[in-house]
């Protein structure tokens, strides 16, 4: 967090929320501080950029003051796409693991849940399907076979987390379904571009494989390539018994982004007033850079929460997994957020990210922010 931070605008909590998500459009990372002032006071809601996008910001911010109506409408459809959860649904036990998860954040946000499946195709994947289906001459039978068959298990779907919906009286959260012919990861981007959602919720595999397939290509590739906050719910994590995560921790490496991944943090504990842990693992004895740092963090979440339901702190450890292990577990955290960065192929493959190191071994759900990029 080496950038000058500067104050672009000081409004009201609403035009702030437009602001920051009009920036957010056009990739300049902000965040909000003192919003805790919902109504309109003498200090007002401060949104804050880095120095190195200032010039960007203040066109946006020019043409944000002269905007009405339909110029604002993109801002105020991002901000809504906080109640929308889109849930990857493939039948299996993990992906209705994840459903259940869903669930219970969409009672809390008041949220609509759309239950997505992306069918192959055989002709262009034919080494996907059961051996009686492969190399038939009739494909277009195969997969209007294929389609119907998905189509009436997400319908049943449906139909059991709507009676689930009524039986618990939770108000406020609708449940639907659509399906898509293509590739799981491309269709559901495509989808996800299509619905913009707040999250989109996917079950893993965890610990029934060994190495790096026990998170899965899928999962892997799905938070590497959205732009959206994933959530990964670990087969080992029961979600149908899940309450509202109350305990959060963000792993934080001092990025400058951290700021607006908090920012888009904050929205989803505020209905629930979760308790957020925000900690840094110093591989190394901390030293006072670390702890400059920390500070600077910690005043920004305490301006901006206006509450103390906020700890900051720096662990030591040689090893990242196993320190962050140590603190979820004493902690009973139930919700692990990280931030990745868009690498280069080259570092992707010889400096997994923190988020990637923690796919492996984490046993709770972990929410992936993926950090804006200009």
């Amino acid at each position: 967090m080496s950038e000058q931070i500067l104050t672009l605008a000081t409004l009201t909590y609403m035009r702030a929320q437009l602001l920051c998500a009009m920036l957010e459009e056009k990739g300049i990372d902000c965040f909000m501080t003192n919003i805790n002032r919902i109504k309109q006071s003498a200090g007002g809601v401060k949104v804050k950029i880095n120095e190195t996008d200032a010039r960007k910001a203040m066109e946006i911010y020019n043409s944000f003051k002269s905007a009405y109506g339909k110029q604002k409408e993109p801002a105020v459809v991002r901000m809504r796409s906080i109640r929308r959860i889109l849930v990857p649904v493939d039948f299996t036990d993990h992906s209705v693991n994840a459903i259940d998860y869903a669930l219970v954040l969409a009672s809390n946000l008041k949220a609509s849940i759309v239950l997505f499946n992306a069918y192959l195709d055989p002709v262009g994947n034919p080494h996907s399907y059961f051996e009686s289906f492969a190399y038939q001459p009739d494909t277009d039978k195969i997969i209007e076979e294929i389609e119907e068959d998905s189509a009436s298990q997400l319908k049943q779907l449906v139909a059991k987390y709507k009676a689930i919906i009524n039986e618990r009286k939770i108000k406020g959260v609708g449940i639907s379904y659509d399906l898509s012919k293509g590739n799981s990861v491309d269709t559901i981007l495509l989808k996800a571009d299509e619905y913009k959602p707040g999250i989109i919720i996917v079950g893993t595999r965890g610990n029934e494989l060994s190495g790096i397939r026990s998170f899965g290509s899928f999962t892997s590739q799905l938070i590497a390539r959205s732009t959206y906050p994933v959530i990964a719910v670990p087969s080992e994590y029961n979600a149908e018994y899940a309450e509202i995560p109350m305990r959060i921790c963000f792993a934080t490496d001092f990025d400058t982004s951290d700021f607006s991944v908090l920012n888009r943090l904050i929205p989803l504990t505020r209905p629930s007033k979760s308790r957020i842990y925000c900690v840094h693992v110093a591989q190394q004895i901390a030293d006072k850079a670390d702890e400059l740092k920390m500070l600077k963090l910690k005043r920004y979440l305490f301006d901006t929460l206006g509450e103390l339901n906020i700890e900051c702190g720096l662990l030591e450890g040689k090893e990242l997994q196993q320190a962050m292990g140590k603190f979820v577990e004493s902690r009973n955290i139930d919700l692990l957020v990280v931030s990745t960065r868009k690498r280069n192929l080259l570092q992707k493959l010889t400096m997994p990210s923190a988020a990637k190191k923690f796919l492996f071994r984490t046993n709770i759900p972990i929410l992936v922010f993926q950090a804006q990029t200009n």
